[in-house]
């Protein structure tokens, strides 16, 4: 039970301090921003969510940016409607969407919702931005911060409390 409660400050504990390149920590948080802004029962929003685990990105650094755009895209519901709906109706890729839609996983991939083709959009136009901002994070504020942080006997509990969650101590 305490593992459960503790997970959200053991994630940012490690994002602030975890020895990542700003790299890695940039390429998180481009697919959490992507990952967040997604409808989450679509297969794109899977495979995005597969690469987030799968590549040495720093994982606390994405989910914490999913956690955060999860809570923004719902403001952006209505622009990303507008956006998806004047991609999908553009008549240059019409016929492609349509032939997408007709294989046996084209109505689950989420490129029939014209929120979700929006959000997508809206995900890649900002994954730029989004990169050099985490780049930043990580070059210049991670170092300073993690140095700050590490003095606190708290915060190195919370880093060594992972291990003890995955032993089932906590």
């Amino acid at each position: 039970m305490l593992g459960f409660l503790l997970k959200p400050l053991r994630l940012l504990a490690q994002a602030l301090t975890s020895n990542d390149s700003p790299r890695q920590v940039a390429w998180a948080i481009v697919l959490g921003v992507i990952i967040g802004l997604m409808p989450k029962g679509t297969l794109l929003a899977l495979s995005f969510g597969i690469l987030l685990c799968a590549l040495r990105v720093n994982l606390s650094a994405g989910m914490m940016a999913v956690g955060i755009f999860s809570l923004i895209a719902p403001l952006l519901d209505p622009l990303a409607h507008r956006l998806g709906e004047m991609f999908l109706l553009w008549e240059p890729l019409r016929s492609s969407f349509a032939w997408l839609y007709q294989k046996p996983l084209g109505p689950w991939i989420g490129f029939n919702n014209t929120v979700g083709m929006g959000h997508l959009l809206i995900g890649i136009y900002l994954a730029y931005p989004a990169y050099r901002v985490g780049w930043f994070l990580g070059e210049k504020v991670q170092p300073r911060v993690s140095r700050w942080l590490m003095g606190y006997r708290m915060i190195r509990w919370l880093r060594g409390a992972e291990i003890g969650a995955h032993w089932g101590i906590s």
